[in-house]
């Protein structure tokens, strides 16, 4: 653990407006500054991990923040040799590893990291959105839409919006094309039942001439009418979750880092398909 930088960045302060303000009280938990912090503090586990065990057991560590996932090709290496160096490695700092998060599984019942669920089927590799990740984001999303029971539609679809664009681009590069479709479905029945409450009275087809239009191919998409930055009437369409592309994400080079000038090209190069996927899906 480098000390001295570590320390240089628990009293740096932070600037706002161009002024500066001493940091007295620490890094709350959850700040932005937070999952540095922990990167650094923690630095040194990989080789700790590596250490510990023979080089052909396949060690491989996996770290955010303080979420970390060790990977090896033996059961009982992982229970006595990595895990016991573990614990020594995070008394060192005054930390505990948790017992209550921290198992050892099979990689064929696979496991749970950061929202997603890794697991081998059949011997194939495939990483999806976890099981409670999306059970979370689905009860938000209906909290949201039942605590709008009289807001007004476009105000609802501009946060719905926010939500479902910012959670399927957490997901766009792993397997959620299914997901993202029974994502779409339980928002749609939200809804229905949302509209429903909103006009007892009235007729299913006058619901979906209020609150559908046609888009293409596609005859049930929910819009509401907004007015422009011109002051004329166009149509907010409810973001589709279904209607983003997968793009399988490329591990950056472990020595690359966008400061120094040696990978300008090399960064110019990977934000090149980034660029043409954004200008494809607005098209």
């Amino acid at each position: 653990m480098d000390k001295l930088i570590l320390g240089k960045w628990l009293v740096a302060g932070y600037m706002e407006e161009g002024i500066v303000f001493p940091t007295e009280a620490g890094s709350p938990q959850g700040g932005i500054a937070s999952p540095a912090l922990a990167n650094m503090a923690l630095d040194g586990l990989e080789a700790v991990a590596h250490k510990a065990a023979p080089r052909n057991q396949k060690i491989n560590v996996i770290r955010y923040a303080d979420d970390f996932v060790i990977t090896g090709a033996s059961k009982e290496v992982l229970e006595t040799r990595i895990k016991p160096a573990v614990v020594a490695f995070l008394k060192e700092r005054g930390l505990e590893l948790s017992e209550e998060k921290t198992r050892i599984t099979h990689i064929e019942d696979g496991f749970d990291f950061l929202g997603f669920n890794v697991r081998k089927y059949a011997g194939k590799l495939l990483i999806k959105p976890s099981k409670a990740a999306i059970k979370r984001f689905l009860d938000d999303i209906r909290e949201l839409i039942k605590s709008m029971a009289t807001g007004r539609t476009a105000e609802l679809f501009r946060k719905l919006n926010s939500k479902l664009r910012g959670w399927a681009n957490y997901y766009r590069h792993v397997v959620a094309k299914r997901t993202f479709t029974h994502v779409d479905t339980q928002v749609f029945r939200a809804l229905w039942a949302w509209i429903k409450r909103r006009h007892p009275n009235k007729s299913a087809q006058w619901k979906k001439n209020r609150y559908f239009r046609h888009v293409g191919l596609k005859q049930w998409v929910f819009f509401a009418k907004v007015r422009d930055e011109f002051g004329q009437l166009t149509c907010l369409d409810l973001f589709s979750a279904a209607s983003l592309p997968i793009v399988r994400h490329v591990k950056v080079q472990a020595d690359a880092t966008p400061y120094d000038p040696a990978y300008t090209d090399y960064f110019a190069a990977r934000a090149r398909p980034r660029r043409q996927v954004r200008s494809g899906a607005k098209a």
